[in-house]
């Protein structure tokens, strides 16, 4: 009797330390239990809603999401009275979100601020590796007006162009880590 609840005890502790399933059955959360990387926790910029965190398809679904969010970002820092660099708060490193408040500052000093907002094509992403990818997307600025005291400001716009932004995953959250020149856009609008 000894020895069968010995050999009862072995087998549990083998299946706990090694995985056991069935044959033919495979084994879920092996990649935990073996010590892998778990998926990154959902987040706002996360796997989408129905989709599994960590599969392309999720990635990509968050980088869209995470370019979005990044644009009304800067919309709201433009449009905005005040600059406001935590409007990027899971957005963007905080490198970006320094170049952004340091370029929109000196607007902001002469008393200019943006009304409305620029036309943004549903982004195209690339994904370089697991924790970094590329996003471009089409940007027409028309209605994206300049206002000092109450007057509009002529601007120099270019009309639609590409806008191009990199990416990378840290602590399982996908961050706008660069903005690109126009020029290195794949895409052409």
């Amino acid at each position: 009797m000894r020895a069968r609840v010995l050999a009862v005890i072995l087998t549990a502790v083998a299946c706990l330390t090694a995985g056991c399933s069935s044959p033919g059955e495979e084994q879920e959360g092996a990649e935990e239990i073996m010590g892998a990387e778990t998926a990154p926790p959902e987040s706002p910029t996360g796997a989408a809603e129905g989709e599994e965190a960590g599969t392309e398809e999720a990635d990509v679904a968050a980088l869209e999401q995470l370019y979005r969010d990044y644009w009304k970002a800067l919309i709201a820092l433009e449009n905005g009275e005040a600059l406001d660099p935590g409007l990027f708060e899971g957005i963007a490193t905080p490198g970006v979100t320094e170049e952004q408040v340091s370029r929109v500052q000196p607007m902001k000093d002469d008393g200019i601020r943006r009304e409305g907002e620029p036309a943004v094509d549903d982004p195209v992403v690339e994904l370089i590796s697991d924790d970094s990818a590329r996003i471009e997307s089409c940007v027409d600025p028309e209605n994206w007006t300049a206002v000092r005291n109450g007057e509009n400001l002529p601007i120099q716009s270019a009309g639609k162009s590409p806008r191009v932004v990199l990416a990378e995953r840290t602590s399982g959250t996908w961050l706008i880590s660069e903005e690109r020149p126009s020029e290195e856009a794949v895409l052409t609008c």
